[in-house]
């Protein structure tokens, strides 16, 4: 649900120092977790506490948990399980989350996880077609991440060297009135004149404006562009709770 750099943002952020990350590959999948323990957190990072979240597996099959975790660390490492999280007598888990995302039901999901969904990537080229708009737009890449479905949000816009953020008008989508294919997540920041490219943006999402649809003419197209760019201006927390 999240890109690799903004996992390790935030991680940083919580005073995390240093970061080890283990692809997931057919080589680590086939571990048994007595090789796991000794091969990735003994010998591999030299453990002293391993903390797992509550009902933990590991290990090829799935076939160790923390009973096992913590019988194999036993005088090599401490072993802490973390309680699930819980809302209302249900388990907050990363499939409820992912759910909530996939209805693009943002109140829900800043509810699950403390904190607005957000999104980070590189500004890179596309097609340029918001200029000739009159909408210009900054294209993230998105790294194959994204839960959300498609369509029109209001987001606030963080970029790379600057310290307050900028409201931004958010489309995620193939742009289906112009034929489009590959999903796009496009921010258009109506304050802002200058050159993105290759510079970072953080997008922290609010609330979704509208679903994504095809336009009959450019015209209609451009009329509700307005539209939501208005509405991403006059967009407020307050508002959303009343």
């Amino acid at each position: 649900m999240q890109t690799l750099a903004s996992r390790k943002r935030r991680l940083r952020e919580i005073g995390i120092e240093d970061l080890v990350h283990l692809s997931f590959d057919r080589a680590l999948a086939s571990l048994t977790p007595a090789q796991f323990v000794d091969q990735v957190l003994v010998d591999g990072v030299g453990a002293a506490c391993v903390v797992v979240g509550q009902g933990f597996r590991f290990g090829v099959g799935r076939s160790g948990d923390v009973d096992t975790l913590s019988h194999l660390g036993q005088g090599r490492f401490e072993t802490i399980e973390v309680p699930t999280m819980m809302d209302s007598g249900e388990r907050i888990s990363s499939s409820r989350i992912r759910e909530a995302l996939l209805r693009g039901d943002l109140v829900e999901v800043r509810r699950y996880l403390g904190r607005d969904y957000e999104i980070e990537g590189e500004v890179v080229h596309g097609d340029h077609r918001g200029r000739t708009l009159g909408f210009p737009t900054a294209n993230i890449d998105l790294n194959g991440v994204s839960a959300l479905p498609r369509g029109v949000y209001v987001a606030d816009a963080f970029i790379e060297g600057e310290s307050v953020s900028r409201r931004a008008a958010v489309n995620l989508g193939v742009r289906p009135t112009f034929g489009g294919e590959v999903a796009r997540l496009e921010a258009h920041l109506p304050d802002f004149d200058g050159d993105l490219y290759g510079r970072t943006v953080r997008l922290i999402f609010h609330v979704r404006l509208r679903e994504e649809r095809r336009f009959d003419s450019v015209q209609e197209l451009k009329t509700q562009l307005a539209k939501d760019v208005e509405a991403a201006r006059l967009w407020s927390v307050s508002a959303q709770s009343g």
